[in-house]
């Protein structure tokens, strides 16, 4: 298994281990129609889905390890009248606290270093069209840092 795939594998583990998280995928889903799409974000009644992304990849030769950046999206239906936005956010601070409780994700990498977050970072959310769907969005923001033995390919 190559690095990256190893490393998205553990973090869609992890969200998978929230209460209430929803569909969660190691990519991002596509679908020709609205319906087929908001069927592959359902959960329940609503549309609650998360996907992970690998958004860049640089390496610290001195030290032999590699750091990347992944993002995390996520979308839940808005239902103004039952307050959906604070539950979204409920759920959003459950990702920090499994994060909290395990930030090397197993061991699959390192404890973030002096300046790194323990827990994904909430880069953005707001109400977002989805699926054809008004819906509560998030962006979360993950660094995760790993030894790669020197000279060795990942296959």
């Amino acid at each position: 298994m190559s690095e990256h795939a190893t490393i998205r594998a553990a973090i869609v583990a992890k969200l998978k281990t929230v209460a209430g998280i929803g569909q969660v995928y190691a990519y991002e889903r596509y679908a020709k129609t609205d319906k087929d799409f908001r069927d592959i974000y359902a959960a329940k009644d609503r549309v609650l889905g998360w996907h992970v992304r690998r958004v860049a990849r640089r390496e610290d030769a001195e030290n032999n390890e590699v750091m990347t950046d992944w993002e995390i999206r996520g979308f839940m239906s808005l239902e103004d009248a039952s307050a959906s936005e604070l539950d979204f956010d409920t759920l959003v601070d459950a990702i920090g606290d499994a994060w909290r409780a395990d930030p090397t994700l197993g061991r699959v990498v390192l404890y973030p270093r002096d300046e790194g977050l323990v827990v994904p970072e909430l880069a953005d959310a707001g109400p977002a069209l989805f699926a054809g769907v008004l819906c509560h969005g998030a962006r979360l923001k993950l660094t995760t840092r790993h030894v790669v033995d020197a000279g060795r390919p990942w296959d």
